[in-house]
C-alpha cells in the first residue's frame, strides 16, 4: 500500500512539472486538487462564435480552506507549469511560477465572504491570442504559490484567425500599410488583403509574413517564464489610393486546400492630396505597455502597475473635447 501511495504521489508531481505531456482536450493539472471538493469552472467553452476577437469568460471556483492569499491566474496556452522559478533579475515580478500568468486576481476581491464560504466568481475579458486558456486557483500568495485546482480549457472558435489590423501611412501619400496578426505560418496559408473603394470593385494585395522566436528576446522574463509565441505578423501595401476616398478592406488567408479564412470588414479614409487644404488631427501618447484595460476596476489584474498612468491617459484623450474636434488645439 505504501508503494502504491508513493507511485501516485510521483505521478502527480510529474504532471505538475510537465503539463505539456497531457493528452486530449483536458487540462492535465485539472485532475490535481488539495481537496476533492476544490474546483475551478470556466465558461463558455468556445469563445468568439460570432467572429468577435474578445469575449467575457465566467470563472466560478471553490476552496474548502480559503485565505486572503488565494488568487486566480489566467494561463495561455492552457497547459502550464505550476513549478516555482525564482526571479533571474529585477524585471521579473511575482508570481514566481515557471509559466507566468497573463493576468491574475486575488480570490477575495469583489467576492465578499470568500474567506468564510470559499466560493468565488469572476468575469474576465479574454482576447484571441492564438492559444487556449485555463484558470488556476492558488494559495500561498504570489511568493509561495501552491496549486489548488485548475479549470477546464476554453478557446476561441478559430484561434488562428486574422485579427487586430493596424494601419500606417505608406511611403507615399497615396499608399496605406495594413499589418495584422494571425496563427497561420506561410507554410499553412497565404495572407492577403481584399480591398477597394466602398461600393466599388475589390482588389487583392499579397502580404509578407514575419515572426520572432524566444532567442530574439533580451533575457528574463521575456525569454523564460514570460515567453509565449507572438504569432505571425503580416503586412500588405494598398497603393494608388484616391485622395479623401473611403475604402473598405478585410484580411484573408488562403489555406492549402483552397479554403479562405476572412476577418471582419474594416474601413479607412485615404489621405488628402499633398498641399490640399484639409483638417488634420494628431494624438501623441506614450507606450501603453501591458497594463490590463480594466485596471481601474480590478487593480490586481496587472503584474506590473507602473504602466497604469500611461494607459489610463489614452481613454481620457479619446473622451476629451479637443480630441473630439470641438476644440482648436488639434486644428
Amino acid at each position: 500500500m505504501r508503494l502504491l501511495w508513493v507511485a501516485v504521489t510521483w505521478l502527480a508531481v510529474c504532471a505538475a512539472a510537465h503539463p505539456g505531456r497531457g493528452g486530449g482536450g483536458e487540462q492535465p493539472l485539472s485532475r490535481i486538487a488539495v481537496d476533492g471538493s476544490a474546483h475551478v469552472k470556466a465558461s463558455p467553452l468556445v469563445l468568439g462564435l460570432k467572429g468577435d476577437t474578445s469575449e467575457w469568460a465566467v470563472v466560478e471556483f471553490f476552496h474548502p480552506n480559503p485565505s486572503d492569499d488565494d488568487w486566480i491566474g489566467v494561463f495561455s496556452p492552457a497547459n502550464f507549469s505550476a513549478a516555482i522559478c525564482e526571479p533571474e533579475n529585477e524585471r521579473q515580478y511575482p508570481p514566481v511560477l515557471c509559466t507566468a500568468p497573463i493576468k491574475y486576481q486575488f480570490a477575495n476581491l469583489k467576492n465578499d465572504g470568500y474567506n468564510k464560504t470559499g466560493k468565488g466568481y469572476l468575469k474576465l475579458q479574454l482576447i484571441n491570442q492564438r492559444e487556449d486558456f485555463s484558470f488556476a486557483l492558488f494559495s500561498g500568495g504570489l511568493l509561495t504559490p501552491k496549486l489548488i485546482a485548475v479549470s477546464n480549457e476554453v478557446a476561441f472558435a478559430n484561434p488562428k484567425a486574422p485579427v487586430y489590423p493596424r494601419l500606417a501611412q505608406g511611403k507615399s501619400w497615396n499608399e496605406m500599410t495594413v499589418t495584422w496578426t494571425s496563427g497561420y505560418d506561410i507554410t499553412e496559408a497565404v495572407p492577403f488583403v481584399e480591398w477597394g473603394e466602398k461600393g466599388g470593385r475589390q482588389l487583392l494585395s499579397p502580404a509578407g509574413t514575419l515572426t520572432f522566436d524566444r532567442n530574439r528576446m533580451c533575457g528574463a522574463p521575456a525569454r523564460t517564464v514570460g515567453w509565449r509565441h507572438p504569432g505571425y505578423i503580416h503586412t500588405s501595401y494598398l497603393k494608388d489610393l484616391w485622395p479623401d476616398s473611403l475604402y473598405t478592406y478585410r484580411l484573408g488567408h488562403r489555406l492549402m486546400n483552397g479554403t479562405r479564412i476572412w476577418s471582419k470588414s474594416y474601413s479607412f479614409k485615404a489621405s488628402p492630396y499633398p498641399g490640399q487644404d484639409s483638417l488634420q488631427r494628431v494624438v501623441i501618447f506614450g507606450d501603453m505597455g501591458k497594463i490590463d484595460m480594466f485596471f481601474h476596476l480590478y487593480p490586481s489584474f496587472s503584474q506590473n502597475k507602473i504602466w497604469a498612468s500611461s494607459f489610463c491617459r489614452t481613454p481620457n484623450l479619446v473622451s476629451d473635447n479637443y480630441f473630439s474636434g470641438r476644440g482648436r488645439w488639434f486644428q
